[in-house]
């Protein structure tokens, strides 16, 4: 059960005090796309996420898009944000991002996953031994190849609850004040 749980809990990326990432030494942001920035199919991002990543920039965040999507798709979207991205990522298997960490030479110390599923983002996470941060999802609609993940995602979820194992990131930032 262990490499299903993750780090912290947000309802969204969108709550996140941005202060909550330098107090805990976050340099890197992996953050999932579908259902975590903005809904599916969405090739252009919202002005709410296009908002945000001028916010990641200003504080000297390095955001890393990491999509299971398409070049053409996770492509065109990420260049909107003027952001680095990994398409064709495989989550849950850690390779494409571990690959992109070696290559940039980061410490897995400094960075965190971002995304609203266990079985993929989540469990990457944990492959990677960095932190993560499990969001609930934006929308309801989802791609038709993420159907039977959400169902996995449902029980793993409830499991993840049962289990107290997760704090929310407003607690461990009031903790860290």
């Amino acid at each position: 059960m262990k490499k299903y749980v993750p780090t912290y809990s947000a309802n969204t990326i969108f709550e996140i005090d941005l202060n909550f990432f330098l107090k805990n030494k976050f340099k890197y942001l992996f953050v999932d796309l579908d259902n975590t920035l903005d809904g599916p199919h969405t090739y252009v991002p919202s002005l709410k996420t296009i908002d945000l990543f001028k916010k990641f920039k200003k504080v000297g965040l390095n955001v890393v898009v990491c999509s299971n999507n398409s070049k053409k798709r996770v492509s065109k979207y990420c260049q909107s944000l003027n952001c680095e991205y990994i398409y064709r990522a495989f989550k849950p298997f850690p390779y494409a991002i571990r690959k992109y960490m070696n290559n940039k030479k980061i410490d897995g110390n400094f960075a965190i996953m971002i995304g609203d599923q266990i079985a993929t983002d989540i469990f990457c996470a944990n492959k990677l031994k960095i932190k993560s941060i499990l969001t609930n999802r934006l929308t309801n609609k989802d791609q038709i190849v993420t159907y039977l993940n959400r169902k996995i995602d449902e029980h793993l979820r409830k499991k993840v609850k049962e289990s107290k194992l997760t704090k929310s990131w407003r607690e461990v930032y009031v903790e860290n004040k």
